[in-house]
């Protein structure tokens, strides 16, 4: 096989293997083939233990039981499917392609308190700032008074006295008019 492609998410812990069939001569469809796909752990590679060795059909594989973080190498090879007079040993092993899942982070606990508590203090700040903005920016409106059910807090005449008080005293001067006779 050629083109051997691996796109593994981590988000649905899969990953996505494809290639293309094997050049041949008179075979035109890709269904003439049989595939053994061999994916090895590479932290397991000295043991020599196996992580999955598949016989497929189509073209793609979908590999699920990989470990985040961890090395993987594959090759795959193709035989005959039994119905395209193609040579029914095993062809050769396609170039090992090496992947690697990336590591998954957990968050610790105290991040899922942290954040939403962070979150919230922000915003009572952002509302405080705000609210006091607006009681600075707009004019406090007085309240009419109501002469009739409550005493009113300023006395008139009273007031009125202690300012005639404050004033200097006034000097009436009476002026008659003198008229002299000739």
């Amino acid at each position: 096989p050629l083109n051997v492609s691996v796109n593994c998410t981590e988000a649905s812990h899969r990953c996505s293997i494809w290639w293309q069939p094997p050049r041949t001569s008179h075979v035109k469809t890709s269904s003439c083939f049989k595939y053994e796909i061999v994916i090895e752990n590479k932290a397991d590679a000295e043991e020599n233990t196996k992580t999955a060795s598949k016989t497929v059909s189509l073209n793609s594989y979908l590999y699920e039981s990989f470990s985040s973080g961890k090395r993987y190498s594959i090759k795959i090879r193709a035989t005959d499917a039994g119905f395209c007079l193609v040579s029914p040993d095993w062809g050769e092993w396609s170039t090992p392609v090496e992947f690697e899942t990336p590591q998954l982070t957990t968050s610790s606990p105290y991040m899922l308190f942290l954040i939403p508590g962070l979150a919230a203090g922000l915003i009572l700040f952002l509302c405080m700032t705000v609210r006091a903005y607006l009681k600075k920016t707009s004019a406090a409106v007085p309240q009419p008074r109501d002469p009739f059910h409550k005493s009113s807090p300023m006395d008139f005449q009273t007031e009125y006295m202690d300012l005639l008080k404050k004033q200097e005293t006034e000097e009436i001067i009476d002026i008659e008019e003198v008229i002299e006779c000739k």
